[in-house]
Protein backbone atom coordinates (compact mmCIF):
# COMPACT_ATOMS: atom_id res chain seq x y z
CA UNK A 1 0.00 0.00 0.00
CA UNK A 2 1.66 3.31 -0.87
CA UNK A 3 2.26 5.46 1.52
CA UNK A 4 0.38 8.28 0.40
CA UNK A 5 -2.75 6.83 0.98
CA UNK A 6 -1.74 5.68 4.26
CA UNK A 7 -1.16 9.62 5.27
CA UNK A 8 -4.40 10.74 3.43
CA UNK A 9 -6.28 8.46 5.25
CA UNK A 10 -4.62 9.12 8.05
CA UNK A 11 -5.25 12.96 8.00
CA UNK A 12 -8.06 12.54 6.87
CA UNK A 13 -11.75 13.86 6.48
CA UNK A 14 -12.94 10.99 3.92
CA UNK A 15 -16.56 11.66 4.88
CA UNK A 16 -16.77 15.11 4.10
CA UNK A 17 -15.67 14.45 0.30
CA UNK A 18 -19.02 13.13 -0.38
CA UNK A 19 -20.33 16.69 1.13
CA UNK A 20 -18.09 19.11 -0.73
CA UNK A 21 -18.46 19.09 -4.83
CA UNK A 22 -15.23 21.17 -5.02
CA UNK A 23 -12.76 20.56 -1.86
CA UNK A 24 -12.65 23.43 0.15
CA UNK A 25 -9.28 25.55 0.32
CA UNK A 26 -7.80 25.44 3.47
CA UNK A 27 -4.22 27.26 4.31
CA UNK A 28 -1.51 24.85 5.58
CA UNK A 29 -1.98 26.43 9.34
CA UNK A 30 -5.72 25.32 9.16
CA UNK A 31 -5.16 21.88 7.78
CA UNK A 32 -2.55 21.71 10.23
CA UNK A 33 -5.03 22.28 13.13
CA UNK A 34 -7.72 20.30 12.39
CA UNK A 35 -5.32 16.98 11.83
CA UNK A 36 -3.74 18.25 14.81
CA UNK A 37 -7.05 18.31 16.74
CA UNK A 38 -7.83 14.74 15.20
CA UNK A 39 -3.94 13.23 16.17
CA UNK A 40 -4.60 11.60 19.26
CA UNK A 41 -8.50 9.78 17.49
CA UNK A 42 -6.58 9.02 14.21
CA UNK A 43 -3.50 7.16 16.00
CA UNK A 44 -5.97 5.47 18.05
CA UNK A 45 -7.94 3.92 15.10
CA UNK A 46 -4.50 3.30 13.98
CA UNK A 47 -3.00 1.49 16.67
CA UNK A 48 -6.31 -0.66 16.98
CA UNK A 49 -6.62 -1.45 13.74
CA UNK A 50 -3.26 -2.58 13.31
CA UNK A 51 -2.74 -4.38 16.75
CA UNK A 52 -3.63 -8.00 15.27
CA UNK A 53 -0.97 -7.42 12.55
CA UNK A 54 1.65 -5.94 14.34
CA UNK A 55 4.00 -7.68 16.90
CA UNK A 56 3.60 -7.21 20.78
CA UNK A 57 6.08 -5.24 20.88
CA UNK A 58 5.96 -3.09 17.89
CA UNK A 59 6.10 0.76 18.49
CA UNK A 60 2.45 1.45 17.67
CA UNK A 61 1.40 -1.47 19.61
CA UNK A 62 3.81 -0.18 22.68
CA UNK A 63 3.57 3.19 22.82
CA UNK A 64 0.17 4.64 21.29
CA UNK A 65 -1.59 4.92 24.11
CA UNK A 66 1.12 7.27 25.49
CA UNK A 67 1.51 8.93 22.54
CA UNK A 68 -2.25 9.46 22.61
CA UNK A 69 -1.90 11.01 25.72
CA UNK A 70 0.76 13.18 25.29
CA UNK A 71 -0.93 14.58 22.02
CA UNK A 72 -4.64 15.12 23.93
CA UNK A 73 -4.11 18.44 25.65
CA UNK A 74 -2.59 20.39 22.28
CA UNK A 75 -5.68 18.32 20.47
CA UNK A 76 -8.24 19.55 22.89
CA UNK A 77 -6.63 23.37 22.46
CA UNK A 78 -7.01 23.09 19.10
CA UNK A 79 -10.72 22.03 18.75
CA UNK A 80 -12.59 24.81 18.91
CA UNK A 81 -10.59 26.50 15.61
CA UNK A 82 -10.61 22.57 13.76
CA UNK A 83 -14.14 22.61 14.53
CA UNK A 84 -14.80 26.16 12.48
CA UNK A 85 -12.64 24.45 9.80
CA UNK A 86 -14.53 21.01 9.21
CA UNK A 87 -17.62 23.29 9.25
CA UNK A 88 -16.90 25.45 6.46
CA UNK A 89 -15.46 22.47 4.91
CA UNK A 90 -18.84 20.94 4.99
CA UNK A 91 -20.35 24.20 3.84
CA UNK A 92 -18.40 24.34 0.40
CA UNK A 93 -15.58 26.27 1.63
CA UNK A 94 -17.90 29.45 2.87
CA UNK A 95 -17.98 30.66 6.17
CA UNK A 96 -20.52 28.94 8.31
CA UNK A 97 -23.50 30.90 9.80
CA UNK A 98 -22.10 31.67 13.84
CA UNK A 99 -24.88 29.53 14.92
CA UNK A 100 -23.95 26.71 13.27
CA UNK A 101 -20.37 27.47 14.46
CA UNK A 102 -22.03 26.90 17.83
CA UNK A 103 -23.90 23.94 17.91
CA UNK A 104 -22.49 22.09 15.31
CA UNK A 105 -18.58 21.97 14.98
CA UNK A 106 -17.83 19.88 17.35
CA UNK A 107 -20.21 17.15 16.02
CA UNK A 108 -18.83 17.39 12.67
CA UNK A 109 -15.10 16.69 13.98
CA UNK A 110 -16.63 13.91 15.65
CA UNK A 111 -18.16 12.56 12.35
CA UNK A 112 -14.73 13.34 11.07
CA UNK A 113 -13.42 10.97 13.59
CA UNK A 114 -16.05 8.10 12.62
CA UNK A 115 -15.05 8.57 8.95
CA UNK A 116 -11.58 8.49 9.62
CA UNK A 117 -12.34 5.02 11.59
CA UNK A 118 -14.12 3.32 8.50
CA UNK A 119 -11.77 4.92 5.89
CA UNK A 120 -8.89 3.40 8.08
CA UNK A 121 -10.75 0.19 8.24
CA UNK A 122 -9.93 -0.31 4.48
CA UNK A 123 -6.85 0.81 4.37
CA UNK A 124 -5.44 -0.73 7.13
CA UNK A 125 -4.51 -4.30 6.64
CA UNK A 126 -0.87 -7.35 7.00
CA UNK A 127 0.67 -5.61 4.42
CA UNK A 128 -0.12 -1.70 5.26
CA UNK A 129 -0.03 -1.93 9.32
CA UNK A 130 4.10 -2.30 9.40
CA UNK A 131 4.33 0.40 6.88
CA UNK A 132 2.08 2.40 9.29
CA UNK A 133 4.24 1.32 12.28
CA UNK A 134 7.31 2.51 10.59
CA UNK A 135 5.68 5.95 9.96
CA UNK A 136 4.84 6.09 13.61
CA UNK A 137 8.38 5.10 14.79
CA UNK A 138 9.60 7.64 12.89
CA UNK A 139 7.15 10.54 13.99
CA UNK A 140 6.67 9.68 17.49
CA UNK A 141 9.20 11.72 19.13
CA UNK A 142 7.63 15.20 17.22
CA UNK A 143 5.69 17.36 19.22
CA UNK A 144 1.73 16.92 17.64
CA UNK A 145 2.01 20.28 15.67
CA UNK A 146 5.20 19.11 13.81
CA UNK A 147 3.52 15.52 13.63
CA UNK A 148 0.53 17.25 11.78
CA UNK A 149 2.36 19.43 9.64
CA UNK A 150 4.47 16.45 8.44
CA UNK A 151 0.96 14.27 7.86
CA UNK A 152 -0.68 17.42 6.00
CA UNK A 153 2.85 17.74 3.66
CA UNK A 154 2.55 13.81 3.52
CA UNK A 155 -1.12 14.67 1.86
CA UNK A 156 0.03 17.19 0.03
CA UNK A 157 2.54 15.30 -1.58
CA UNK A 158 0.49 12.32 -2.04
CA UNK A 159 -2.62 14.25 -3.82
CA UNK A 160 -0.33 15.83 -6.45
CA UNK A 161 -1.41 13.17 -8.77
CA UNK A 162 -4.81 12.64 -8.07
CA UNK A 163 -8.00 12.70 -10.91
CA UNK A 164 -10.27 15.17 -9.91
CA UNK A 165 -12.66 12.39 -8.49
CA UNK A 166 -10.18 11.10 -5.77
CA UNK A 167 -10.04 14.62 -4.20
CA UNK A 168 -10.13 14.71 -0.33
CA UNK A 169 -12.29 17.00 1.30
CA UNK A 170 -10.32 19.77 1.54
CA UNK A 171 -7.10 21.37 -0.40
CA UNK A 172 -4.29 22.92 0.57
CA UNK A 173 -4.36 26.54 -1.38
CA UNK A 174 -1.82 26.90 -3.65
CA UNK A 175 -0.72 30.49 -2.26
CA UNK A 176 -1.56 29.72 1.08
CA UNK A 177 2.14 29.04 3.31
CA UNK A 178 0.22 28.76 6.47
Amino acid sequence: MPLKKLAAGAAILCLSAQAAAQPACLTTSEAETVVQALLPSVIETVGEQCAPFLPANSAMTARSDALMQRYTPAAEMARDEAASVALRILNDGESPPPVAEESGGELVLGLFEMGIAVAMNDMLDADSCPTADRVFTVIEPLPSRNFASLLVLLMEIGSRDDEPDEAGPFAICETATG
